[in-house]
């Protein structure tokens, strides 16, 4: 482990405790080098936890110690192992060390010869909760909300102990949900309670209190009684089939699902469970798939947090939102206003019927959600009661924000906003959900232009998370930081876009059905061009995405760009027949008559797509559609469902030598 360290370590502060019953207690408190950050370990961090183990043997044997509390410090226990230092190993010699390392540290907890209590203050995350599983005892403070082994969302397992521990603490079924049901199903995390349903923690201890309890316990005589769960065969047949099933997923970690199968299967006993650990993280570690992870995990969370190029002006409060149209979509964004903001949300449109559609469409989804247990009925009736209807647009005269949701028709969308304009006030920021027309068309045509923002949410609303947020040449600094202030209290994840045609996510989606279009279009079969596409492991293919976007709709948004880049998007008469002429109810179906490729011709399809979308986001980032090309990462994977395995597409598109091939250079 020589040759791998980190920037910020954890250090390890030891102290000596009496009991209120008299019993002598070490406390190792583990403290990050940055305040800011939570405990993390690597190699440093590792090594710093075997100082301390090493002067506290040295204490057990010269003094008499009744139990050894690991606890740690702000809002974190430890947050798992340093992930930026595994992501920058390439060595599998390194990769082992650092395991091993894991395995060899953390596992003296176990064997110290006194109890060892681990006391949960905060985030335990991956190798944090392997730390507190190593222990004899875990207490956690009941608000703790993020205890978990995500590893299998990162590409990893949990290497250093947690796969072979956690089955024998609390069953191989229940173990499952831990170490493979949750990161697989939206990486969930588990809070305090259901740790403690689970067997995970042993009890619950008030956050004031925290530390009080943990000293009762001990002067308590550990009163916690468990047996070893022993791993049974039909428990593993039965992990392994359900790990199968998700390895068939194209966008899932199938490498590391495999290997986590084997190290449980493994784990006849806890050497050979480690022994496994050991060398499957090994492997995993030095993969590409497992840096990508790492990649995608800081853009969904660090950066989407903190967006890039938001203006230092101080936005504006909501108060009151107005949303013109009354449409499906008008009625979720009315939805999604006036629950997440929780302000007074009012809907205009052509007639009262339509408006009265709108009432009902929202009252049945929020009933939905009711009857799904997601939402209760007293709930329902706040959000209800939060949208108002109206023919009159004078009534949004005290609106702060106004979202535009008619029809997709330019002039439309222009006759509408210059009618609201009228009856706002000059600070009210206008937002247009269009993903096809110039926005800055529509601000020309205002009193005030700078109040003008692209606002373009992604279906379905409530469950995508990205909103391109479309700043113009005349859109002010108020009115974007506004923008992106909205979509963070929407808790959506906004990235700020130049106005040019197709944005981010419909300009690459563009480019892509094209080019498989264009095979479409050469003869080849819509299976082939599909199977040619496969590598990217996108949640549908082409002709699903054409199925799921709907004919006319993607017809249009390939249309629109092709008026913009006759020379990169090429319009597919075959498309355009099939939406003219529809048979089917599935595109791939009616236009299924092409041939069958070969493995070489299905490589062609493959490269000519990919340096398509590289050509294309090299040029979106010279027109700087962007600030930068993690950004259209980010807008691929919140806004389009492109894998996190692959980074989004910019990695991708450097690791199957598409970026050297069409620019003589990689992306990173």
């Amino acid at each position: 482990m020589t040759r791998l360290s980190e920037a910020l370590a954890t250090t390890v502060q030891t102290s000596t405790e009496i009991t209120p019953a008299g019993k002598s207690v070490i406390v190792l408190t583990l403290v990050a080098e940055d305040a800011g950050r939570p405990a993390v370990l690597g190699p440093r961090g590792l090594e710093n936890l075997n100082t301390a183990l090493d002067e506290l043997a040295v204490k057990l044997e010269t003094e008499a110690i009744d139990a050894v509390i690991v606890r740690g410090s702000g809002r974190a226990f430890c947050a798992g192992a340093d992930l930026d230092m595994m992501a920058s190993i390439t060595d599998r010699t390194l990769s082992l060390s650092l395991a091993e390392a894991g395995h060899r540290v953390l596992g003296r907890l176990s064997r110290l010869g006194v109890p060892t209590i681990a006391e949960i203050n905060g985030v335990a995350l991956g190798g944090g909760l392997e730390l507190a599983l190593h222990c004899t005892y875990r207490i956690a403070a009941a608000s703790v909300a993020a205890i978990g082994l995500p590893e299998i969302s990162l590409g990893l397992i949990p290497g250093w102990g947690g796969a072979t521990l956690l089955p024998r603490l609390i069953g191989m079924n229940r173990a499952q949900t831990v170490l493979l049901d949750n990161p697989v199903k939206g990486n969930t995390l588990l809070k305090a309670q259901q740790a403690a349903d689970l067997g995970v923690v042993d009890r619950l201890a008030d956050d004031t209190h925290l530390h009080d309890d943990v000293l009762r316990f001990i002067d308590d005589g550990f009163p916690v009684k468990r047996h070893e769960h022993e791993t049974t065969d039909d428990d593993i047949a039965t992990f392994t089939a359900t790990a199968n099933k998700y390895a068939t997923r194209a966008a899932n970690p199938t490498v590391a699902i495999n290997r986590l199968v084997e190290v449980i299967s493994a784990g006849t006993t806890v050497g050979t469970g480690f022994a496994a650990e050991d060398d499957a993280l090994a492997d995993l570690i030095v993969t590409s798939e497992f840096r990508n992870r790492v990649y995608s995990f800081h853009l969904t969370s660090s950066r989407a947090k903190k967006p890039a190029g938001v203006p230092s002006a101080e936005p504006h409060d909501v108060n009151k939102i107005g949303v013109l149209g009354a449409g499906l979509m008008a009625s979720q964004f009315a939805t999604l206003f006036a629950e997440k903001l929780d302000v007074p949300v009012v809907l205009t449109d052509v007639s009262q019927e339509r408006l009265d559609a709108a009432v009902a469409r929202i009252g049945d989804a929020l009933t939905g959600r009711v009857d799904r247990g997601g939402l209760t009925y007293d709930r329902r009736a706040t959000i209800l009661g939060k949208v108002q209807t109206t023919l009159d647009k004078a009534d949004f005269a005290d609106c702060d924000f106004v979202m535009e949701a008619v029809f997709e028709d330019l002039d439309v969308k222009v006759a509408v906003l210059r009618e609201v304009e009228q009856f706002v006030s000059p600070d009210c920021i206008l937002a247009t959900n269009t993903s096809s027309l110039s926005v800055t068309t529509m601000a020309e045509a205002l009193k005030h232009p700078g109040r003008l923002i692209g606002f373009h949410f992604f279906n379905p609303v409530a469950v995508m998370p990205l909103i391109e947020v479309v700043a113009t040449t005349h859109s002010t600094p108020t009115a974007v930081a506004t923008a992106i202030a909205c979509a963070g209290n929407l808790r959506k994840t906004a990235v700020i876009t130049k106005d040019l045609p197709g944005f981010v996510v419909n300009r690459i989606l563009s480019v892509f059905l094209s080019e498989a279009l264009d095979a479409v279009d050469r003869g080849v079969g819509t299976d082939s061009v599909s199977q040619a596409l496969s590598a990217l492991r996108l949640p549908m293919d082409p002709f699903a995405l054409i199925d799921l976007i709907g004919r006319a709709v993607s017809l249009h948004m390939i249309e629109s760009l092709h008026a913009f880049a006759p020379d990169r998007v090429h319009v597919s008469p075959a498309l355009r027949a099939a939406t003219d002429n529809p048979v089917g109810a599935s595109i791939a179906a009616d236009m299924a008559s092409g041939e069958s490729a070969d493995d070489t011709a299905q490589g062609a399809i493959h490269d000519r797509t990919v340096d398509a979308l590289t050509r294309e986001i090299a040029l979106m980032l010279e027109e700087d559609v962007v600030a930068d090309v993690r950004d259209i990462d980010l807008c691929l994977i919140a806004g389009a469902g492109w894998p996190v395995a692959h980074g989004g597409i910019s990695r991708y598109l450097d690791d199957c030598g598409s970026t050297e091939r069409v620019l003589g250079r990689r992306f990173h």
